[in-house]
């Protein structure tokens, strides 16, 4: 199989060829055709700010493909089925590791089954999605609360689609004009570029006592104290990135506040499928934040570019179908 290598920490990604496994009865193997690239926690680990990553490492946790065999053991599946996957069985060099979805065949215990009329590409960033429904569901937002989202990654920007598919009226902030730009056409009902606009007056203009809920997903740990500021008393928090530095925070400041703040972890299969079918139904906007479609062969250059900031690149993803589609 190929697969996408971090071969040490601050070492450029490479693509290797690496052995197969051999199938064992409770897996199945995977011919990926699509794998989403998850900003954030990869260019976390491939700096060394995940401190469970060990390297050698294949990075990514979204991927879609076809199952081509299986073990006598599996259940519920069958060949030609389009499945996502969130982890393979890597190659003994490897340490272990939960990701491993950046490979051409995966051997895999555990997928998820694509609905029919599924589109693959947005699919191979439905874990993302699933991180954001997590989140949201920690959250009781009424129809007619302001949320207020900071950051338009591919988190904030479903942060921001399920909040305002509960009733919220929704602000975003980013400093991003090509995030925002997506954000104004599919997440947000109002944008706010915080290197040219005051975030707190917009908020207070819209609603003086201050919004009543604020979901940060920049995984900067000084905006927990802007956060704060920006909610009305008894307002919620969510906390929806990983924040690699430690945060503090004033609490007499805070407790006045008397904030509820949510801190969430992960998903679960039965949230990225209950996500595939939102984007079935044309309730979640992903495939139209797909900026970067790429051969898989371009990853690196493609990581060199978002260790750097990364431009105006949001949504990436690797193509493992040699351009067919």
């Amino acid at each position: 199989m190929k697969a996408i290598v971090f071969p040490d920490k601050n070492v450029s990604a490479t693509i290797e060829d690496c052995e197969l496994p051999e199938l064992q009865p409770d897996e199945m193997r995977v011919r990926t055709e699509y794998s989403g690239v998850s900003q954030g926690t990869e260019i976390w680990a491939l700096t060394g700010r995940r401190v469970e990553i060990k390297f050698p490492t294949v990075p990514g946790y979204q991927a879609v493909g076809v199952v081509e065999a299986l073990g006598d053991a599996v259940r519920g599946f069958m060949p030609g089925q389009r499945v996502l996957f969130k982890n393979s069985r890597l190659p003994a060099r490897f340490p272990p590791i939960w990701m491993g979805a950046h490979v051409s065949h995966a051997t895999v215990k555990e997928a998820v089954p694509l609905p029919e009329g599924s589109d693959p590409i947005a699919a191979s960033l439905s874990a993302l999605a699933a991180v954001s429904l997590r989140g949201i569901s920690m959250l009781r937002v009424a129809p007619g609360d302001l949320v207020v989202v900071t950051g338009q990654g591919l988190i904030g920007q479903g942060s921001a689609q399920l909040a305002r598919l509960r009733g919220g009226i929704v602000v975003t902030a980013d400093i991003n004009p090509a995030r925002l730009a997506l954000s104004s056409a599919h997440s947000a009902d109002m944008i706010v570029n915080v290197s040219e606009q005051n975030l707190a007056e917009v908020v207070r203009k819209i609603k003086p006592a201050g919004a009543d809920i604020v979901i940060e997903t920049t995984g900067r740990s000084e905006q927990f104290a802007p956060c704060v500021d920006l909610l009305r008393r008894e307002g919620q928090l969510l906390l929806q990135g990983y924040y690699p530095d430690p945060i503090t925070f004033d609490f007499f400041t805070t407790h006045l506040k008397q904030p509820t703040i949510a801190i969430t972890c992960g998903f679960d299969f039965a949230e990225v499928a209950k996500s595939l079918e939102l984007m079935r139904f044309g309730r979640l906007h992903y495939r139209e934040l797909v900026t970067h479609l790429l051969p898989f062969t371009d990853a690196p250059t493609a990581y060199r570019q978002l260790a750097t900031g990364g431009g105006d690149m949001l949504g990436v993803v690797f193509d493992w179908t040699a351009g067919k589609v």
